[in-house]
This record gives structure tokens, sequence and C-alpha cells, in this order.
């Protein structure tokens, strides 16, 4: 033990032979281009972890030793150093240039990306901060290479799913991690972050990248950074403001009007039509032709307010913000709230050597929403009402009121039929509750101690703090109030009442050693070691109440009693619910990075995570990467060429525990688990509920990639291009096993997949003279997503039902169907394709072919302009989707023909009907043996090319020039005008083409149009 404990001890003591008692001094001065400060840019103490930014008049204070050097960089310009001699004072004026000196940093390192071996790609403030969206992730979409951002609904502040370079599970996670001020937080809790407070986003893509974070890190990774003070700066205010609308996208299909609908119905003798006569056809057409997109959607307000106030003196720097964002949605009675407040607080030591800070973020949000999106039920499906409508159905009562109730009467069965439905529906859109708030509560805290020279102690530790609260009340005296609680004869009460109350705290600390080095002002070595711990926490409590008295709705006082007796039952006993849960990680691990001359650069990295899901067998995965660059423009063949270029290059593993794509999901599949069966003999059985499979561990993604960033004519173009291959091994699926074993499946780790692509981002400045500046900038990737290894059981097919299916060499939710081959002429039957190519009128499961289309998207990016004049600025954002499918199931059942009296309106495409022998035609004969869900599961007649090009973002804004301000008490003004989600062009026939990943639409949220008109005012 002493042997070892004097080992230690030497070693320290070689690291720290060179302990530096050279007077210290504090060193100032600013840092701008030929128009004047750059505020932010970036100073760093060279071969140490010192640094600090410019304040917003680009001046700077940093503590450093004689001899040592400083280098400033910006974004865009070229990075200049300094070495620190008697002089106190620094002024660096830097040129245009390079777009390889963005600083990388995240909780375990900061590196600039000049000397980065890491694929990572950042964009700043600029790029998100205006944007009306209630999702920052929203604002994303488009703007980086291989990030796709698919948001499935139009409700404000719905949750998006993320995917960077292809999905990467088959059933485990597939989503990346994201990181703010260095706390992980829920994917999914993103409404609650106010986007104003952003200052920048980095994707971390490759190996080199996100090996680091371990267990977390096999999709990708996300680093948000929020805003700060500066040192020495004088109190400064930003108040932002934007108040706009927003509205409903076009409708890419065509439905019939009453008279169409009428006289459809009277040549094919079903539904109203048949029963009237031409006089009263004619007549209800005059009176009546209702859209009833019209009455359900609306347009919706969008107002927000923002203060942000920064200062800061020698050691301390503060940045406050609070913030109020409303939303109304498009759909009636849909709205989003939310308050923010936020402090980062920053400080430091009066020699440097020490620097702490703590952030907090405080946020309420409160969502109102209306349940039914998608679902099959149709007095429940709000958006599937506002589509099938009938139109000759009056949408008024007599006084030319939009009805609560159509003249319906609560409780009469008989009256409720289907083709009521949007009378219904507008009943319980104002009348019943839905109501979701939230309360998010980021908080962290770091500190670091420069305690010897080259050696750096740090520690971190954050916590995410969830709290949900839902309410949902079916009003007694709605449409469908009375069916909501069962009697043998009747009750004389109705309605529900659910509440919930969920907690879910999340808990990360991070210790770490650094040692920072130059030797021979040509080598420098950055070598940290870490130690971490994650901790989660998930609890939550509900109820439902059958039965309310409608004069108290609202209030607990509308309970009816469990022991109140109706008939032979006592049918208002409320149900409850509870659940805790938790989960755990522990993890330690190194990074490594050497640079020579900022010319070549080698990174390493190494970790050991433990996870709580498998037994101790399994319970530890290693992960690990090494990365390098060669930046060439330091040769002496490209100095002075106005070229900027480097080559990357990586290799590395990252893990993933989450096996069902869920934070607290699968956490006991180890086990076996049995539960309260059946009586035996009297007795209360015991059953098996889940059979445990030891041998589970972890999946793990090895990646590989090539990358070059670079530019051009004195960076007049620059971008990158990486190509990349990653696989997954030891994929979680699902295992046949046989049914003697009291289930017929357990989950497994079997088989692989891989995802193979090219990224490209470019950025070209068409013109730079005569205070005018027009930047073009696009991004494209291509991902080739496909299932290399199933269980061998499955033959290389896994088919569950539905119309998608996993299949070995085609990508994940690949459609598997029968080819629809159009109408029997002779008799108006559909006819399909059999699995040879023949025709068949049966559909049959033996017919299904494989047709290599998926929901998931081959090819995704964007492209805009920036244009600015002076004060002048004028941008826009598009952004696409392609090679992507989606089923129609909103198209088809407006096409149904298998029965025509249905409640339902009908797209005009129906008239064309199969009704003689020789019609010739891609609809079948009324009552023909198969509906619309059977063509989704089963067929490819309504499976449509989802792809789609968007007009993202267009802003127009103009600044006003100090000079006219001076004699103001602000100190800047800008007003600006945006639009999002403008024009769609597509081929898909619906509101919206832009509908996440999900394989069928049915009656969902589309997304909206955003109008708003902004100030921003410094004082």
């Amino acid at each position: 033990m002493r042997s070892k404990f004097t080992w230690i001890m030497t070693l320290l003591l070689a690291l720290t032979f060179n302990f530096s008692f050279a007077q210290e001094k504090v060193v100032s001065g600013t840092v701008s281009d030929e128009m004047g400060p750059l505020p932010s840019a970036n100073v760093f103490v060279k071969g140490t972890q010192r640094s600090t930014q410019t304040d917003i008049d680009g001046k700077f204070s940093i503590s450093v030793n004689q001899g040592e050097v400083l280098e400033f960089s910006y974004t865009g310009y070229e990075t200049k150093v300094v070495t620190v001699g008697a002089e106190n004072t620094y002024n660096m004026i830097l040129a245009e240039g390079t777009t390889l000196k963005v600083v990388v940093k995240d909780v375990y390192r900061s590196i600039t990306k000049e000397k980065s071996a890491m694929a990572v790609v950042g964009i700043s403030a600029e790029a998100i901060e205006d944007r009306a969206n209630a999702s920052v992730l929203q604002s994303l979409q488009g703007q980086i290479a291989g990030l796709n951002i698919g948001t499935g609904s139009g409700q404000p502040g719905a949750d998006s799913t993320i995917i960077l370079r292809g999905v990467g599970s088959i059933s485990g996670n597939v989503e990346p991690l994201f990181v703010i001020d260095g706390i992980p937080v829920d994917e999914d809790g993103f409404r609650s972050l106010n986007q104003m407070d952003i200052e920048d986003v980095q994707v971390y893509k490759d190996a080199a990248a996100t090996s680091i974070y371990g267990n977390r890190g096999a999709n990708g990774v996300i680093v948000i950074t929020t805003k700060r003070g500066s040192l020495d700066q004088k109190m400064q205010f930003r108040y932002t403001s934007q108040f706009g609308y927003s509205e409903l996208q076009p409708l890419n299909m065509e439905l019939m009007n009453s008279s169409e609908l009428l006289s459809f119905q009277n040549r094919v003798g079903q539904g109203l039509g048949a029963e009237l006569t031409d006089a009263e056809r004619e007549l209800l057409a005059r009176q009546n032709n209702t859209y009833w997109t019209d009455i359900f959607f609306r347009k919706g307000v969008t107002k927000s307010h923002n203060l942000a106030i920064t200062t800061g003196s020698k050691t301390t720097s503060n940045f406050t913000s609070l913030g109020y964002f409303e939303q109304e949605g498009i759909f009636m009675n849909t709205t989003f709230k939310r308050f923010s407040v936020r402090n980062n607080f920053s400080g430091r030591s009066e020699n440097n050597k020490f620097n702490y800070s703590f952030n907090f973020n405080g946020n309420f949000s409160r969502s109102k929403g209306i349940d039914g999106a998608g679902t099959n039920a149709v007095f429940f499906a709000p958006f599937r009402a506002a589509l099938h409508g009938l139109p000759y159905l009056s949408p008024y009562d007599a006084d030319g009121s939009v009805t609560n109730d159509g003249g319906l009467t609560p409780g009469d069965a008989g009256a409720i039929t289907v083709d009521k439905v949007p009378y219904v529906l507008l009943n319980s859109a104002k009348m019943n509750t839905d109501v979701e708030d939230e309360i998010k509560i980021l908080a962290g805290f770091s500190a670091d101690w420069n305690f010897a020279k080259h050696l750096t102690a740090g520690f971190q530790m954050g916590m995410d703090y969830s709290g949900f609260k839902t309410l949902e009340i079916l009003h007694p005296n709605s449409l469908l109030g009375p069916f909501q609680v069962d009697g043998t004869n009747g009750t004389q009460f109705g309605g529900t009442q659910t509440e919930s109350s969920t907690r879910d705290f999340r808990f990360n600390s991070v210790t770490r050693l650094n040692y920072n080095n130059t030797f021979a002002e040509k080598h420098t070595l950055d070598a940290t070691f870490f130690v971490e711990y994650n901790k989660s926490h998930y609890d939550g409590i509900g109820f439902n109440q059958l039965g309310l008295d409608p004069r108290l709705v609202g209030t607990d006082a509308a309970f009816i009693p469990g022991t109140t007796v109706e008939g032979d039952n006592q049918p208002y006993i409320p149900t409850l619910t509870s659940f805790k849960v938790s989960e755990g990680l522990f993890s330690y691990f190194a990074n490594f990075d050497y640079d020579y001359e900022s010319r070549f650069g080698l990174t390493a990295t190494i970790r050991r995570d433990a996870s709580f899901r498998f037994v101790d067998d399994n319970k530890w995965g290693t992960f690990w990467s090494v990365g390098g660059r060669w930046n060439l423009d330091k040769e002496e063949f490209l100095k002075g060429k106005g070229v900027d270029l480097k080559v990357r290059a990586s290799y590395g593993t990252s893990g993933n525990q989450r096996i069902n794509n869920a934070q607290y999901s699968a956490l006991n599949l180890t086990r076996s688990l049995y539960g309260q069966g059946g009586n035996y003999n009297g007795s209360v059985g015991t059953v098996p509920t889940q059979i445990g499979y030891t041998d589970l561990r972890w999946e793990e993604t090895a990646q590989t990639n090539i990358g070059v960033d670079f530019g051009v004519w004195n960076n007049k173009l620059s971008g990158s291009v990486d190509v990349y291959r990653k696989r997954t091994n030891d994929l979680f699926q699902s295992t046949p096993v046989s049914p003697v074993n009291a289930t017929s499946s357990i989950d497994t780790n079997i088989g692989n997949l891989e995802n193979k692509g090219v990224e490209l981002t470019l950025k070209y400045t068409v013109y730079d003279k005569n205070g005018w500046n027009i930047v073009l900038n696009g991004n494209t990737s291509y991902n080739k997503n496909f299932i290399r290894d199933l269980p061998d059981s499955y033959n290389g097919l896994v088919f569950n039902g539905g119309s998608t299916s996993l299949i070995e060499g085609e990508a994940i939710n690949t459609y598997y169907i029968v080819r629809y081959a159009g109408v029997n002429p002779s008799n108006g039957n559909p006819l399909f394709y059999t699995a040879d190519g023949g025709l068949t009128e049966t559909l049959d499961d033996s017919d299904r072919v494989n047709t290599g289309k998926s929901s998931y998207p081959a090819w995704q990016g964007g492209f805009g302009t920036l244009v600015t004049y002076k004060g002048f600025e004028f941008s826009t954002q598009w952004s696409y989707f392609a090679d992507l499918y989606r089923n129609n199931l909103d198209y088809a059942e407006l096409e149904e023909t298998n029965i025509i009296d249905d409640g339902s309106n009908r797209v005009s495409s129906t008239a064309t009907v199969w009704q003689n022998v020789g019609d010739i035609t891609s609809v079948p004969r009324v009552g023909n043996p198969y509906g619309a869900v059977d063509y989704i599961n089963s067929t490819d007649r309504y499976l449509e090319d989802a792809s789609f090009l968007r007009l993202r973002n267009v802003l127009l804004g103009y600044s006003f020039s100090k000079e006219t301000l001076q004699d103001l008490p602000i100190s800047g003004l800008r007003f600006f005008v945006q639009g999002e989600n403008l024009l769609t062009f597509s081929s898909y026939r619906g509101w919206d083409a832009e509908a996440g990943f999900r394989t069928t639409d049915r009656g969902n949220y589309p997304t909206p149009k955003i109008y708003t008109l902004g100030a921003v005012i410094n004082f």
C-alpha cells in the first residue's frame, strides 16, 4: 500500500514539477474587426483551461502570466495569437476569412473547431431566436445536415421525434442525447425551453464526438448552451416582443359540396340523397353547403415578451431573463402558454485560478388540447370530423351563432348517430376540459480549480425536474356525458373527471481532473479523467371519477360518492392508480487530445458504463473512440493561398441501454415476474407474467466517419463533407419462444442494422461590397438504413400484421403489402397483383411483397439566403424531405365505396366509382368487399409519396443605426416581420405532408402557417 502511494505521489510531482510562482496579472483590451467591436469573441490562455469572452463593446479582461500565449477567435474570422509581455493592454483586430475557428464546448471539453477531429455542426442564436415556434426543436429542421426533426402534430408545444444519421435501433432508443448547459435532459421537454435564452446549438455526430457520452451517445448528442453575461460589462437590457397569428395550411384534396354529395348518393342508391326528390336535393344543397374545416379551425393569436438583463464586474457576470409565450392553436380550444425565468451567474477568483457558475431555469407551461388525434373512435376524433363532416348539415343555430349541439339531446342514443359527429365534436370542444400543466426546472452548478500549473480539478452537478398535472373532464351535460357511466337500470349522473400528477427527477454529477500542457511550443497534450453518476426517479398518482354533479363541475364537490347505489350496482366507484420507478448509471472514463503545431491532432476516449438494467455479468459496457485530423492549410504549400482545409477521420463505439425507447421502460426484463391470476380451488392463483432473460446486454453502435472542412477564395465558399457508416450490433428484438413458457416471445439481443450516408454543407458569399452582403447556404444528406440480421426463426422477415414489417436488407418500417392493380371492368371488384405478378380479386397475405419504401426519409436538407444592406436584413430558409412514404387513411376513408351511407363526406374522385360493365376506373363498385382500413393495412392503394419542400421561414427586418438613436434613451432598435411554413410543395393529399415518421395518417393535427411582427429594444 505504501509503495503504491509513493508511486502516485511521484507521478503527481512529475506532472506538476514546473509549478509557476511567477507574478500573475490581469490584462485587458478589445477585440474588433474593421467595422467595430466583436461581442462574444473568445479569448483563450493557450495550454490552459482559462478563457473568457468579450462583452457587447468587444472588451475583455483575463488573468495571465507573462510569457503565456493568448489566442483570440471569432466565428468567421482568422484566429490571432499574442505572447503576453510587459504590456497590460492588448487590442486585437481580426480579419474575416475562416469558418473553422468556432468553439466546440460541452460538459466534458472545450476546443476550437480548427483543432477538432470531430464531426460537429453548430448554429448560433441568430438562426433560431426570432422564430415563432413554441418548441425550439422545430426551428432546427432543415438547418443541419443529417438531422431529421419529425413533428407529427400542429398542437402548439407538441413534441418532436429527432433522428440523427438514421434510425439506430429497432425497439430501443432512437433519439440523440440532449445536454443543456452540461445537464442531460429529457428529449421530450423542449416546449418549456425559452429559445430566446439560447446562445448556440451544437450537434455531435461521429464517434469521436459522442463516445465520450458512452451509454447515451449511440444516436448522437445535441448540446445547447444558453446565454451569459460578460466580465466588466455595464448593465444592459434587451426587450423582445412578437405578435401575430397562425392559420391552417391549404387542403390538397377536393371534397364534395352538398349538391355533389347528394347527387352521388342518389346515383348509387345509398344515403340521404337516395331518399330525396330532385327538388328536395336542390333545396337542401342551396340551404347548406358547409365546409366543416372553417368551423373547427380558426386563426390563432401568437404573442411573446422577453426581457434579458446582463451585467458583469471584474470577477462576476450575470444573465437574467424573463419570458412569456402564448400561442393559440389553429384548432378551436387549443392553446399553449409558457412563463419562464432564467439566471446564469458566473464568478472567478481574483487570480482566475478558481471559476464557478450557477444556472437556474424555471418554467411553467399550460397546454389545452383535444384528445383523439389519429383515433378510429369517430365520436372522439376532432380533426377527422373537420374533414368528414357532411356538407348539407348546418353548423348554425336559428340566431346565426355556431351551434353547441346541433339540436341534439344529451342521453338520446337514437339521435347521436355517426352522421351527427360534427355536432358531437363541437359540443365536446366547447364543454369538455383537457389541460396539462408542466413545471420544469433545470439547475446546475459547476466549478473548476487550477490548483497547480497544468492541472485543473472540476466538478459539475445538475438536475432536470419535470412535474406534470393533467385534468380531463367530460361534462355530464355534454352530448356524450350521459353515456360514460354504466348501470343496469340507467344512471342519474354521467360524465367523468380524470386527474393525474407525476414527478420526474433526474440528477447528474461529473467530477474531473484535467492535465493540459504545451511542450517545446509545438506539442500540446490535454488529458482529462472523469467519474460520472446519473440517477433518475419517476413517480405518479391519479384517479378517474365516474359520475359528476353538473352544478358543481370543476370541484371535488361534483364527485358522486362511490357508495351511491343505482339499481343493483354502485356505478360511481372511482379508480386509483400509482407508480414509482427509478434507474441509474455509473461511469468512469478518460479523454486525450494531442496537437502538433495546429497542423496535426489526435483524440481518443475510453469509457466504462454500468447499467442497472442488466445482470452483473453484463452490467458493464466499454465504449471508445479514436480520431485524427490534418490541417492542410497550415502546410507551406497552402499558406497564403486563401484556403482553409482540414481532413479528419474517426472510429469508435457508443452504447444503448434504453431497451424500449423510453427512459423508464423495461426495468426488469432480466427477472422472471409473477402476477395474480384466476381462482384455483377458491384461492387466488399466481401465474407467470414475464420470463426473465439474463443474457440481455447492451446494444452497441460502431461508427466510422471521414470528413473534410474547407474554405476557398478566402472563404467566399466554405463548407464540409462527411461520409459515415454506423452499425448497431446486439439489437434489442422480440424473439419467439414456445408458448409452453407461458409467453410466446422474449426480448433478446439478436441481429444488427446499418446506416451509411453522406452529408454536405455549403456557404457561399455572393457579394460583400458597398454595404451589401449576400450569402447563400445549403445542406443535404443521404442516409441508407437497412437491417442486416434478424432472428433465424423469422427467416429474414418479421410481419405482425399491418402494412409494414422488418425485412433483412431493407429499412426499418418498410411497407410489405399487396399491390393494388385497379378495378375489374367486368364486375367492379378491386384487383390485386399476386406475388408472382398475376391478377386476383382476393386479398391474401401470401401475395404481399417488399416495396422497398419506408416511412423514414432517405434524403433530407435545407437551403436559404441572407441579404443585408446597411440596417436592412432579408432571410429565407427552406427545408425538404425526400424518398419517404405514408399511408393516407384520411383519403382512403373519403374515397370509401364499400359502404356509402356512413355519415361521411367524400372526395370528388369517388364520383368515378365503377357502375357499369366496361367502366374503366380506379374506384371499385359500391359494396365491394374491402373497406378503407383493409386497403391501408394490406395494400399500396393509398401508400403515397410524402416528400415535400417547404418554405420554413422568411424574415424581413430593419435595425436603426446608433447615430439615429443617439438622442433617445435606447441603444438599439430593430423591427422585423416573419412568416413560418408559408409554402409547401408536395404531391401528398391532405392538409400537411409533414407528419413526423408515422406510417399512417388519420385525422391528425396539421402544422400551421405563422405570421408575426416583432421588435427588439436595447437600453
